[in-house]
């Protein structure tokens, strides 16, 4: 079955690496900064329940891109020919959104009724504009050739996050950059709301520590699941000591530091970037230990700095945006021989 995908602007190479851990068979024909399609063997429900996907679709047809409201009649006659995938029985209702080169967009009524007939036609389902219904969407991509025609699969509900906090998204999908395995012991050194350690919790895991000095403050709004999961252990210790945690007594650091920009720290930037790279030189296990690492695209150069005079080594580096801030991703750890 073939599968368009949208995902966190700049990480690519990170959902390409996680849909191969995740998924049968990955064949990718399209990418970009934030979409994919790919052909895999996977049912539509694994698919749809990815947890780094911020929108996964089925594609039921294509044709060429040109002029979008003759694409979009191309479609509409396209959908006779085509079997869609069963449906929930409770779902009796269906709209149209048309999203072209990241953005919603509108095509003639006349194109959009001919979509919508066809539609309609071939699902028994009614025209709901609103409303919880199912949701056809024609896609459109700067570099690719094709108009799309795809029916978008339903996402998990999930509690709200907290103003400011790392979306799901982009959470599960750093924490499966961290090749996580069962019997890992996790330690987020600076989880604020917990988006880490909530990602981490939907993958097997020896041991889960939440660390923050805040943690009176952040404790009330946590979700009941990340209370009361015998693996998290909850400490409000200082990222850049951590003294609760044994020498070599953590297997894999995913964390997002102060940036420097709002926060009141009390030394100056690289003076920090110094204080955390040993704190988790101590506390990474010394052969495997592992780190990834989100910070400002403005201090990424001065934290890989320290962690490479702490003797880490930097694997990988990715530019991504953050609630459109400059972001990027530093992953590394022990050096392997």
């Amino acid at each position: 079955m073939r599968y368009f995908m949208q995902y966190a602007a700049g990480t690519s190479d990170l959902l390409l690496d996680a849909i191969s851990n995740q998924i049968r068979d990955v064949d990718v024909l399209y990418r970009d900064d934030s979409a994919v399609i790919f052909e895999s063997r996977s049912p539509a429900k694994e698919v749809a329940s990815l947890p780094f996907a911020k929108n996964a679709f089925i594609v039921l047809t294509s044709t060429a891109r040109g002029n979008i409201d003759r694409g979009v009649e191309q479609l509409s006659r396209s959908v006779n020919k085509i079997r869609f995938p069963n449906q929930s029985p409770k779902i009796n209702a269906f709209r149209t959104m048309i999203h072209i080169d990241g953005e919603l967009s509108s095509v003639s009524q006349k194109s959009k009724s001919a979509l919508e007939r066809a539609i309609a036609g071939q699902t028994r389902a009614r025209l709901e504009p609103r409303g919880k219904c199912q949701e056809y969407w024609v896609i459109g991509r700067l570099d690719m050739r094709e108009l799309l025609l795809c029916m978008r699969l339903p996402k998990p509900e999930r509690p709200p996050k907290a103003k400011g906090a790392i979306s799901y998204e982009l959470s599960a999908m750093l924490v499966h950059a961290s090749r996580p395995h069962p019997k890992d012991i996790f330690l987020d050194p600076f989880a604020g709301s917990g988006s880490f350690v909530q990602a981490r919790l939907e993958l097997p895991a020896h041991e889960i520590w939440y660390s923050d000095r805040d943690l009176r403050s952040f404790r009330p709004n946590f979700p009941r699941e990340m209370t009361t999961d015998k693996r998290v252990g909850f400490l409000s210790d200082d990222a850049l000591t951590l003294p609760s945690v044994p020498d070599g007594g953590v297997d894999v650091i995913v964390t997002d530091p102060p940036w420097g920009e709002h926060e009141e720290l009390k030394m100056p930037y690289p003076d920090f970037a110094n204080a955390m790279a040993k704190s988790f030189d101590r506390v990474l296990h010394p052969t495997h230990g592992d780190f990834v690492i989100l910070c400002s695209r403005r201090t990424s150069e001065i934290i890989a700095r320290s962690l490479q005079d702490a003797a880490f080594e930097i694997n990988a580096s990715h530019s991504i945006l953050v609630n459109g801030h400059p972001a990027t991703v530093l992953m590394g750890g022990r050096p392997k021989s």
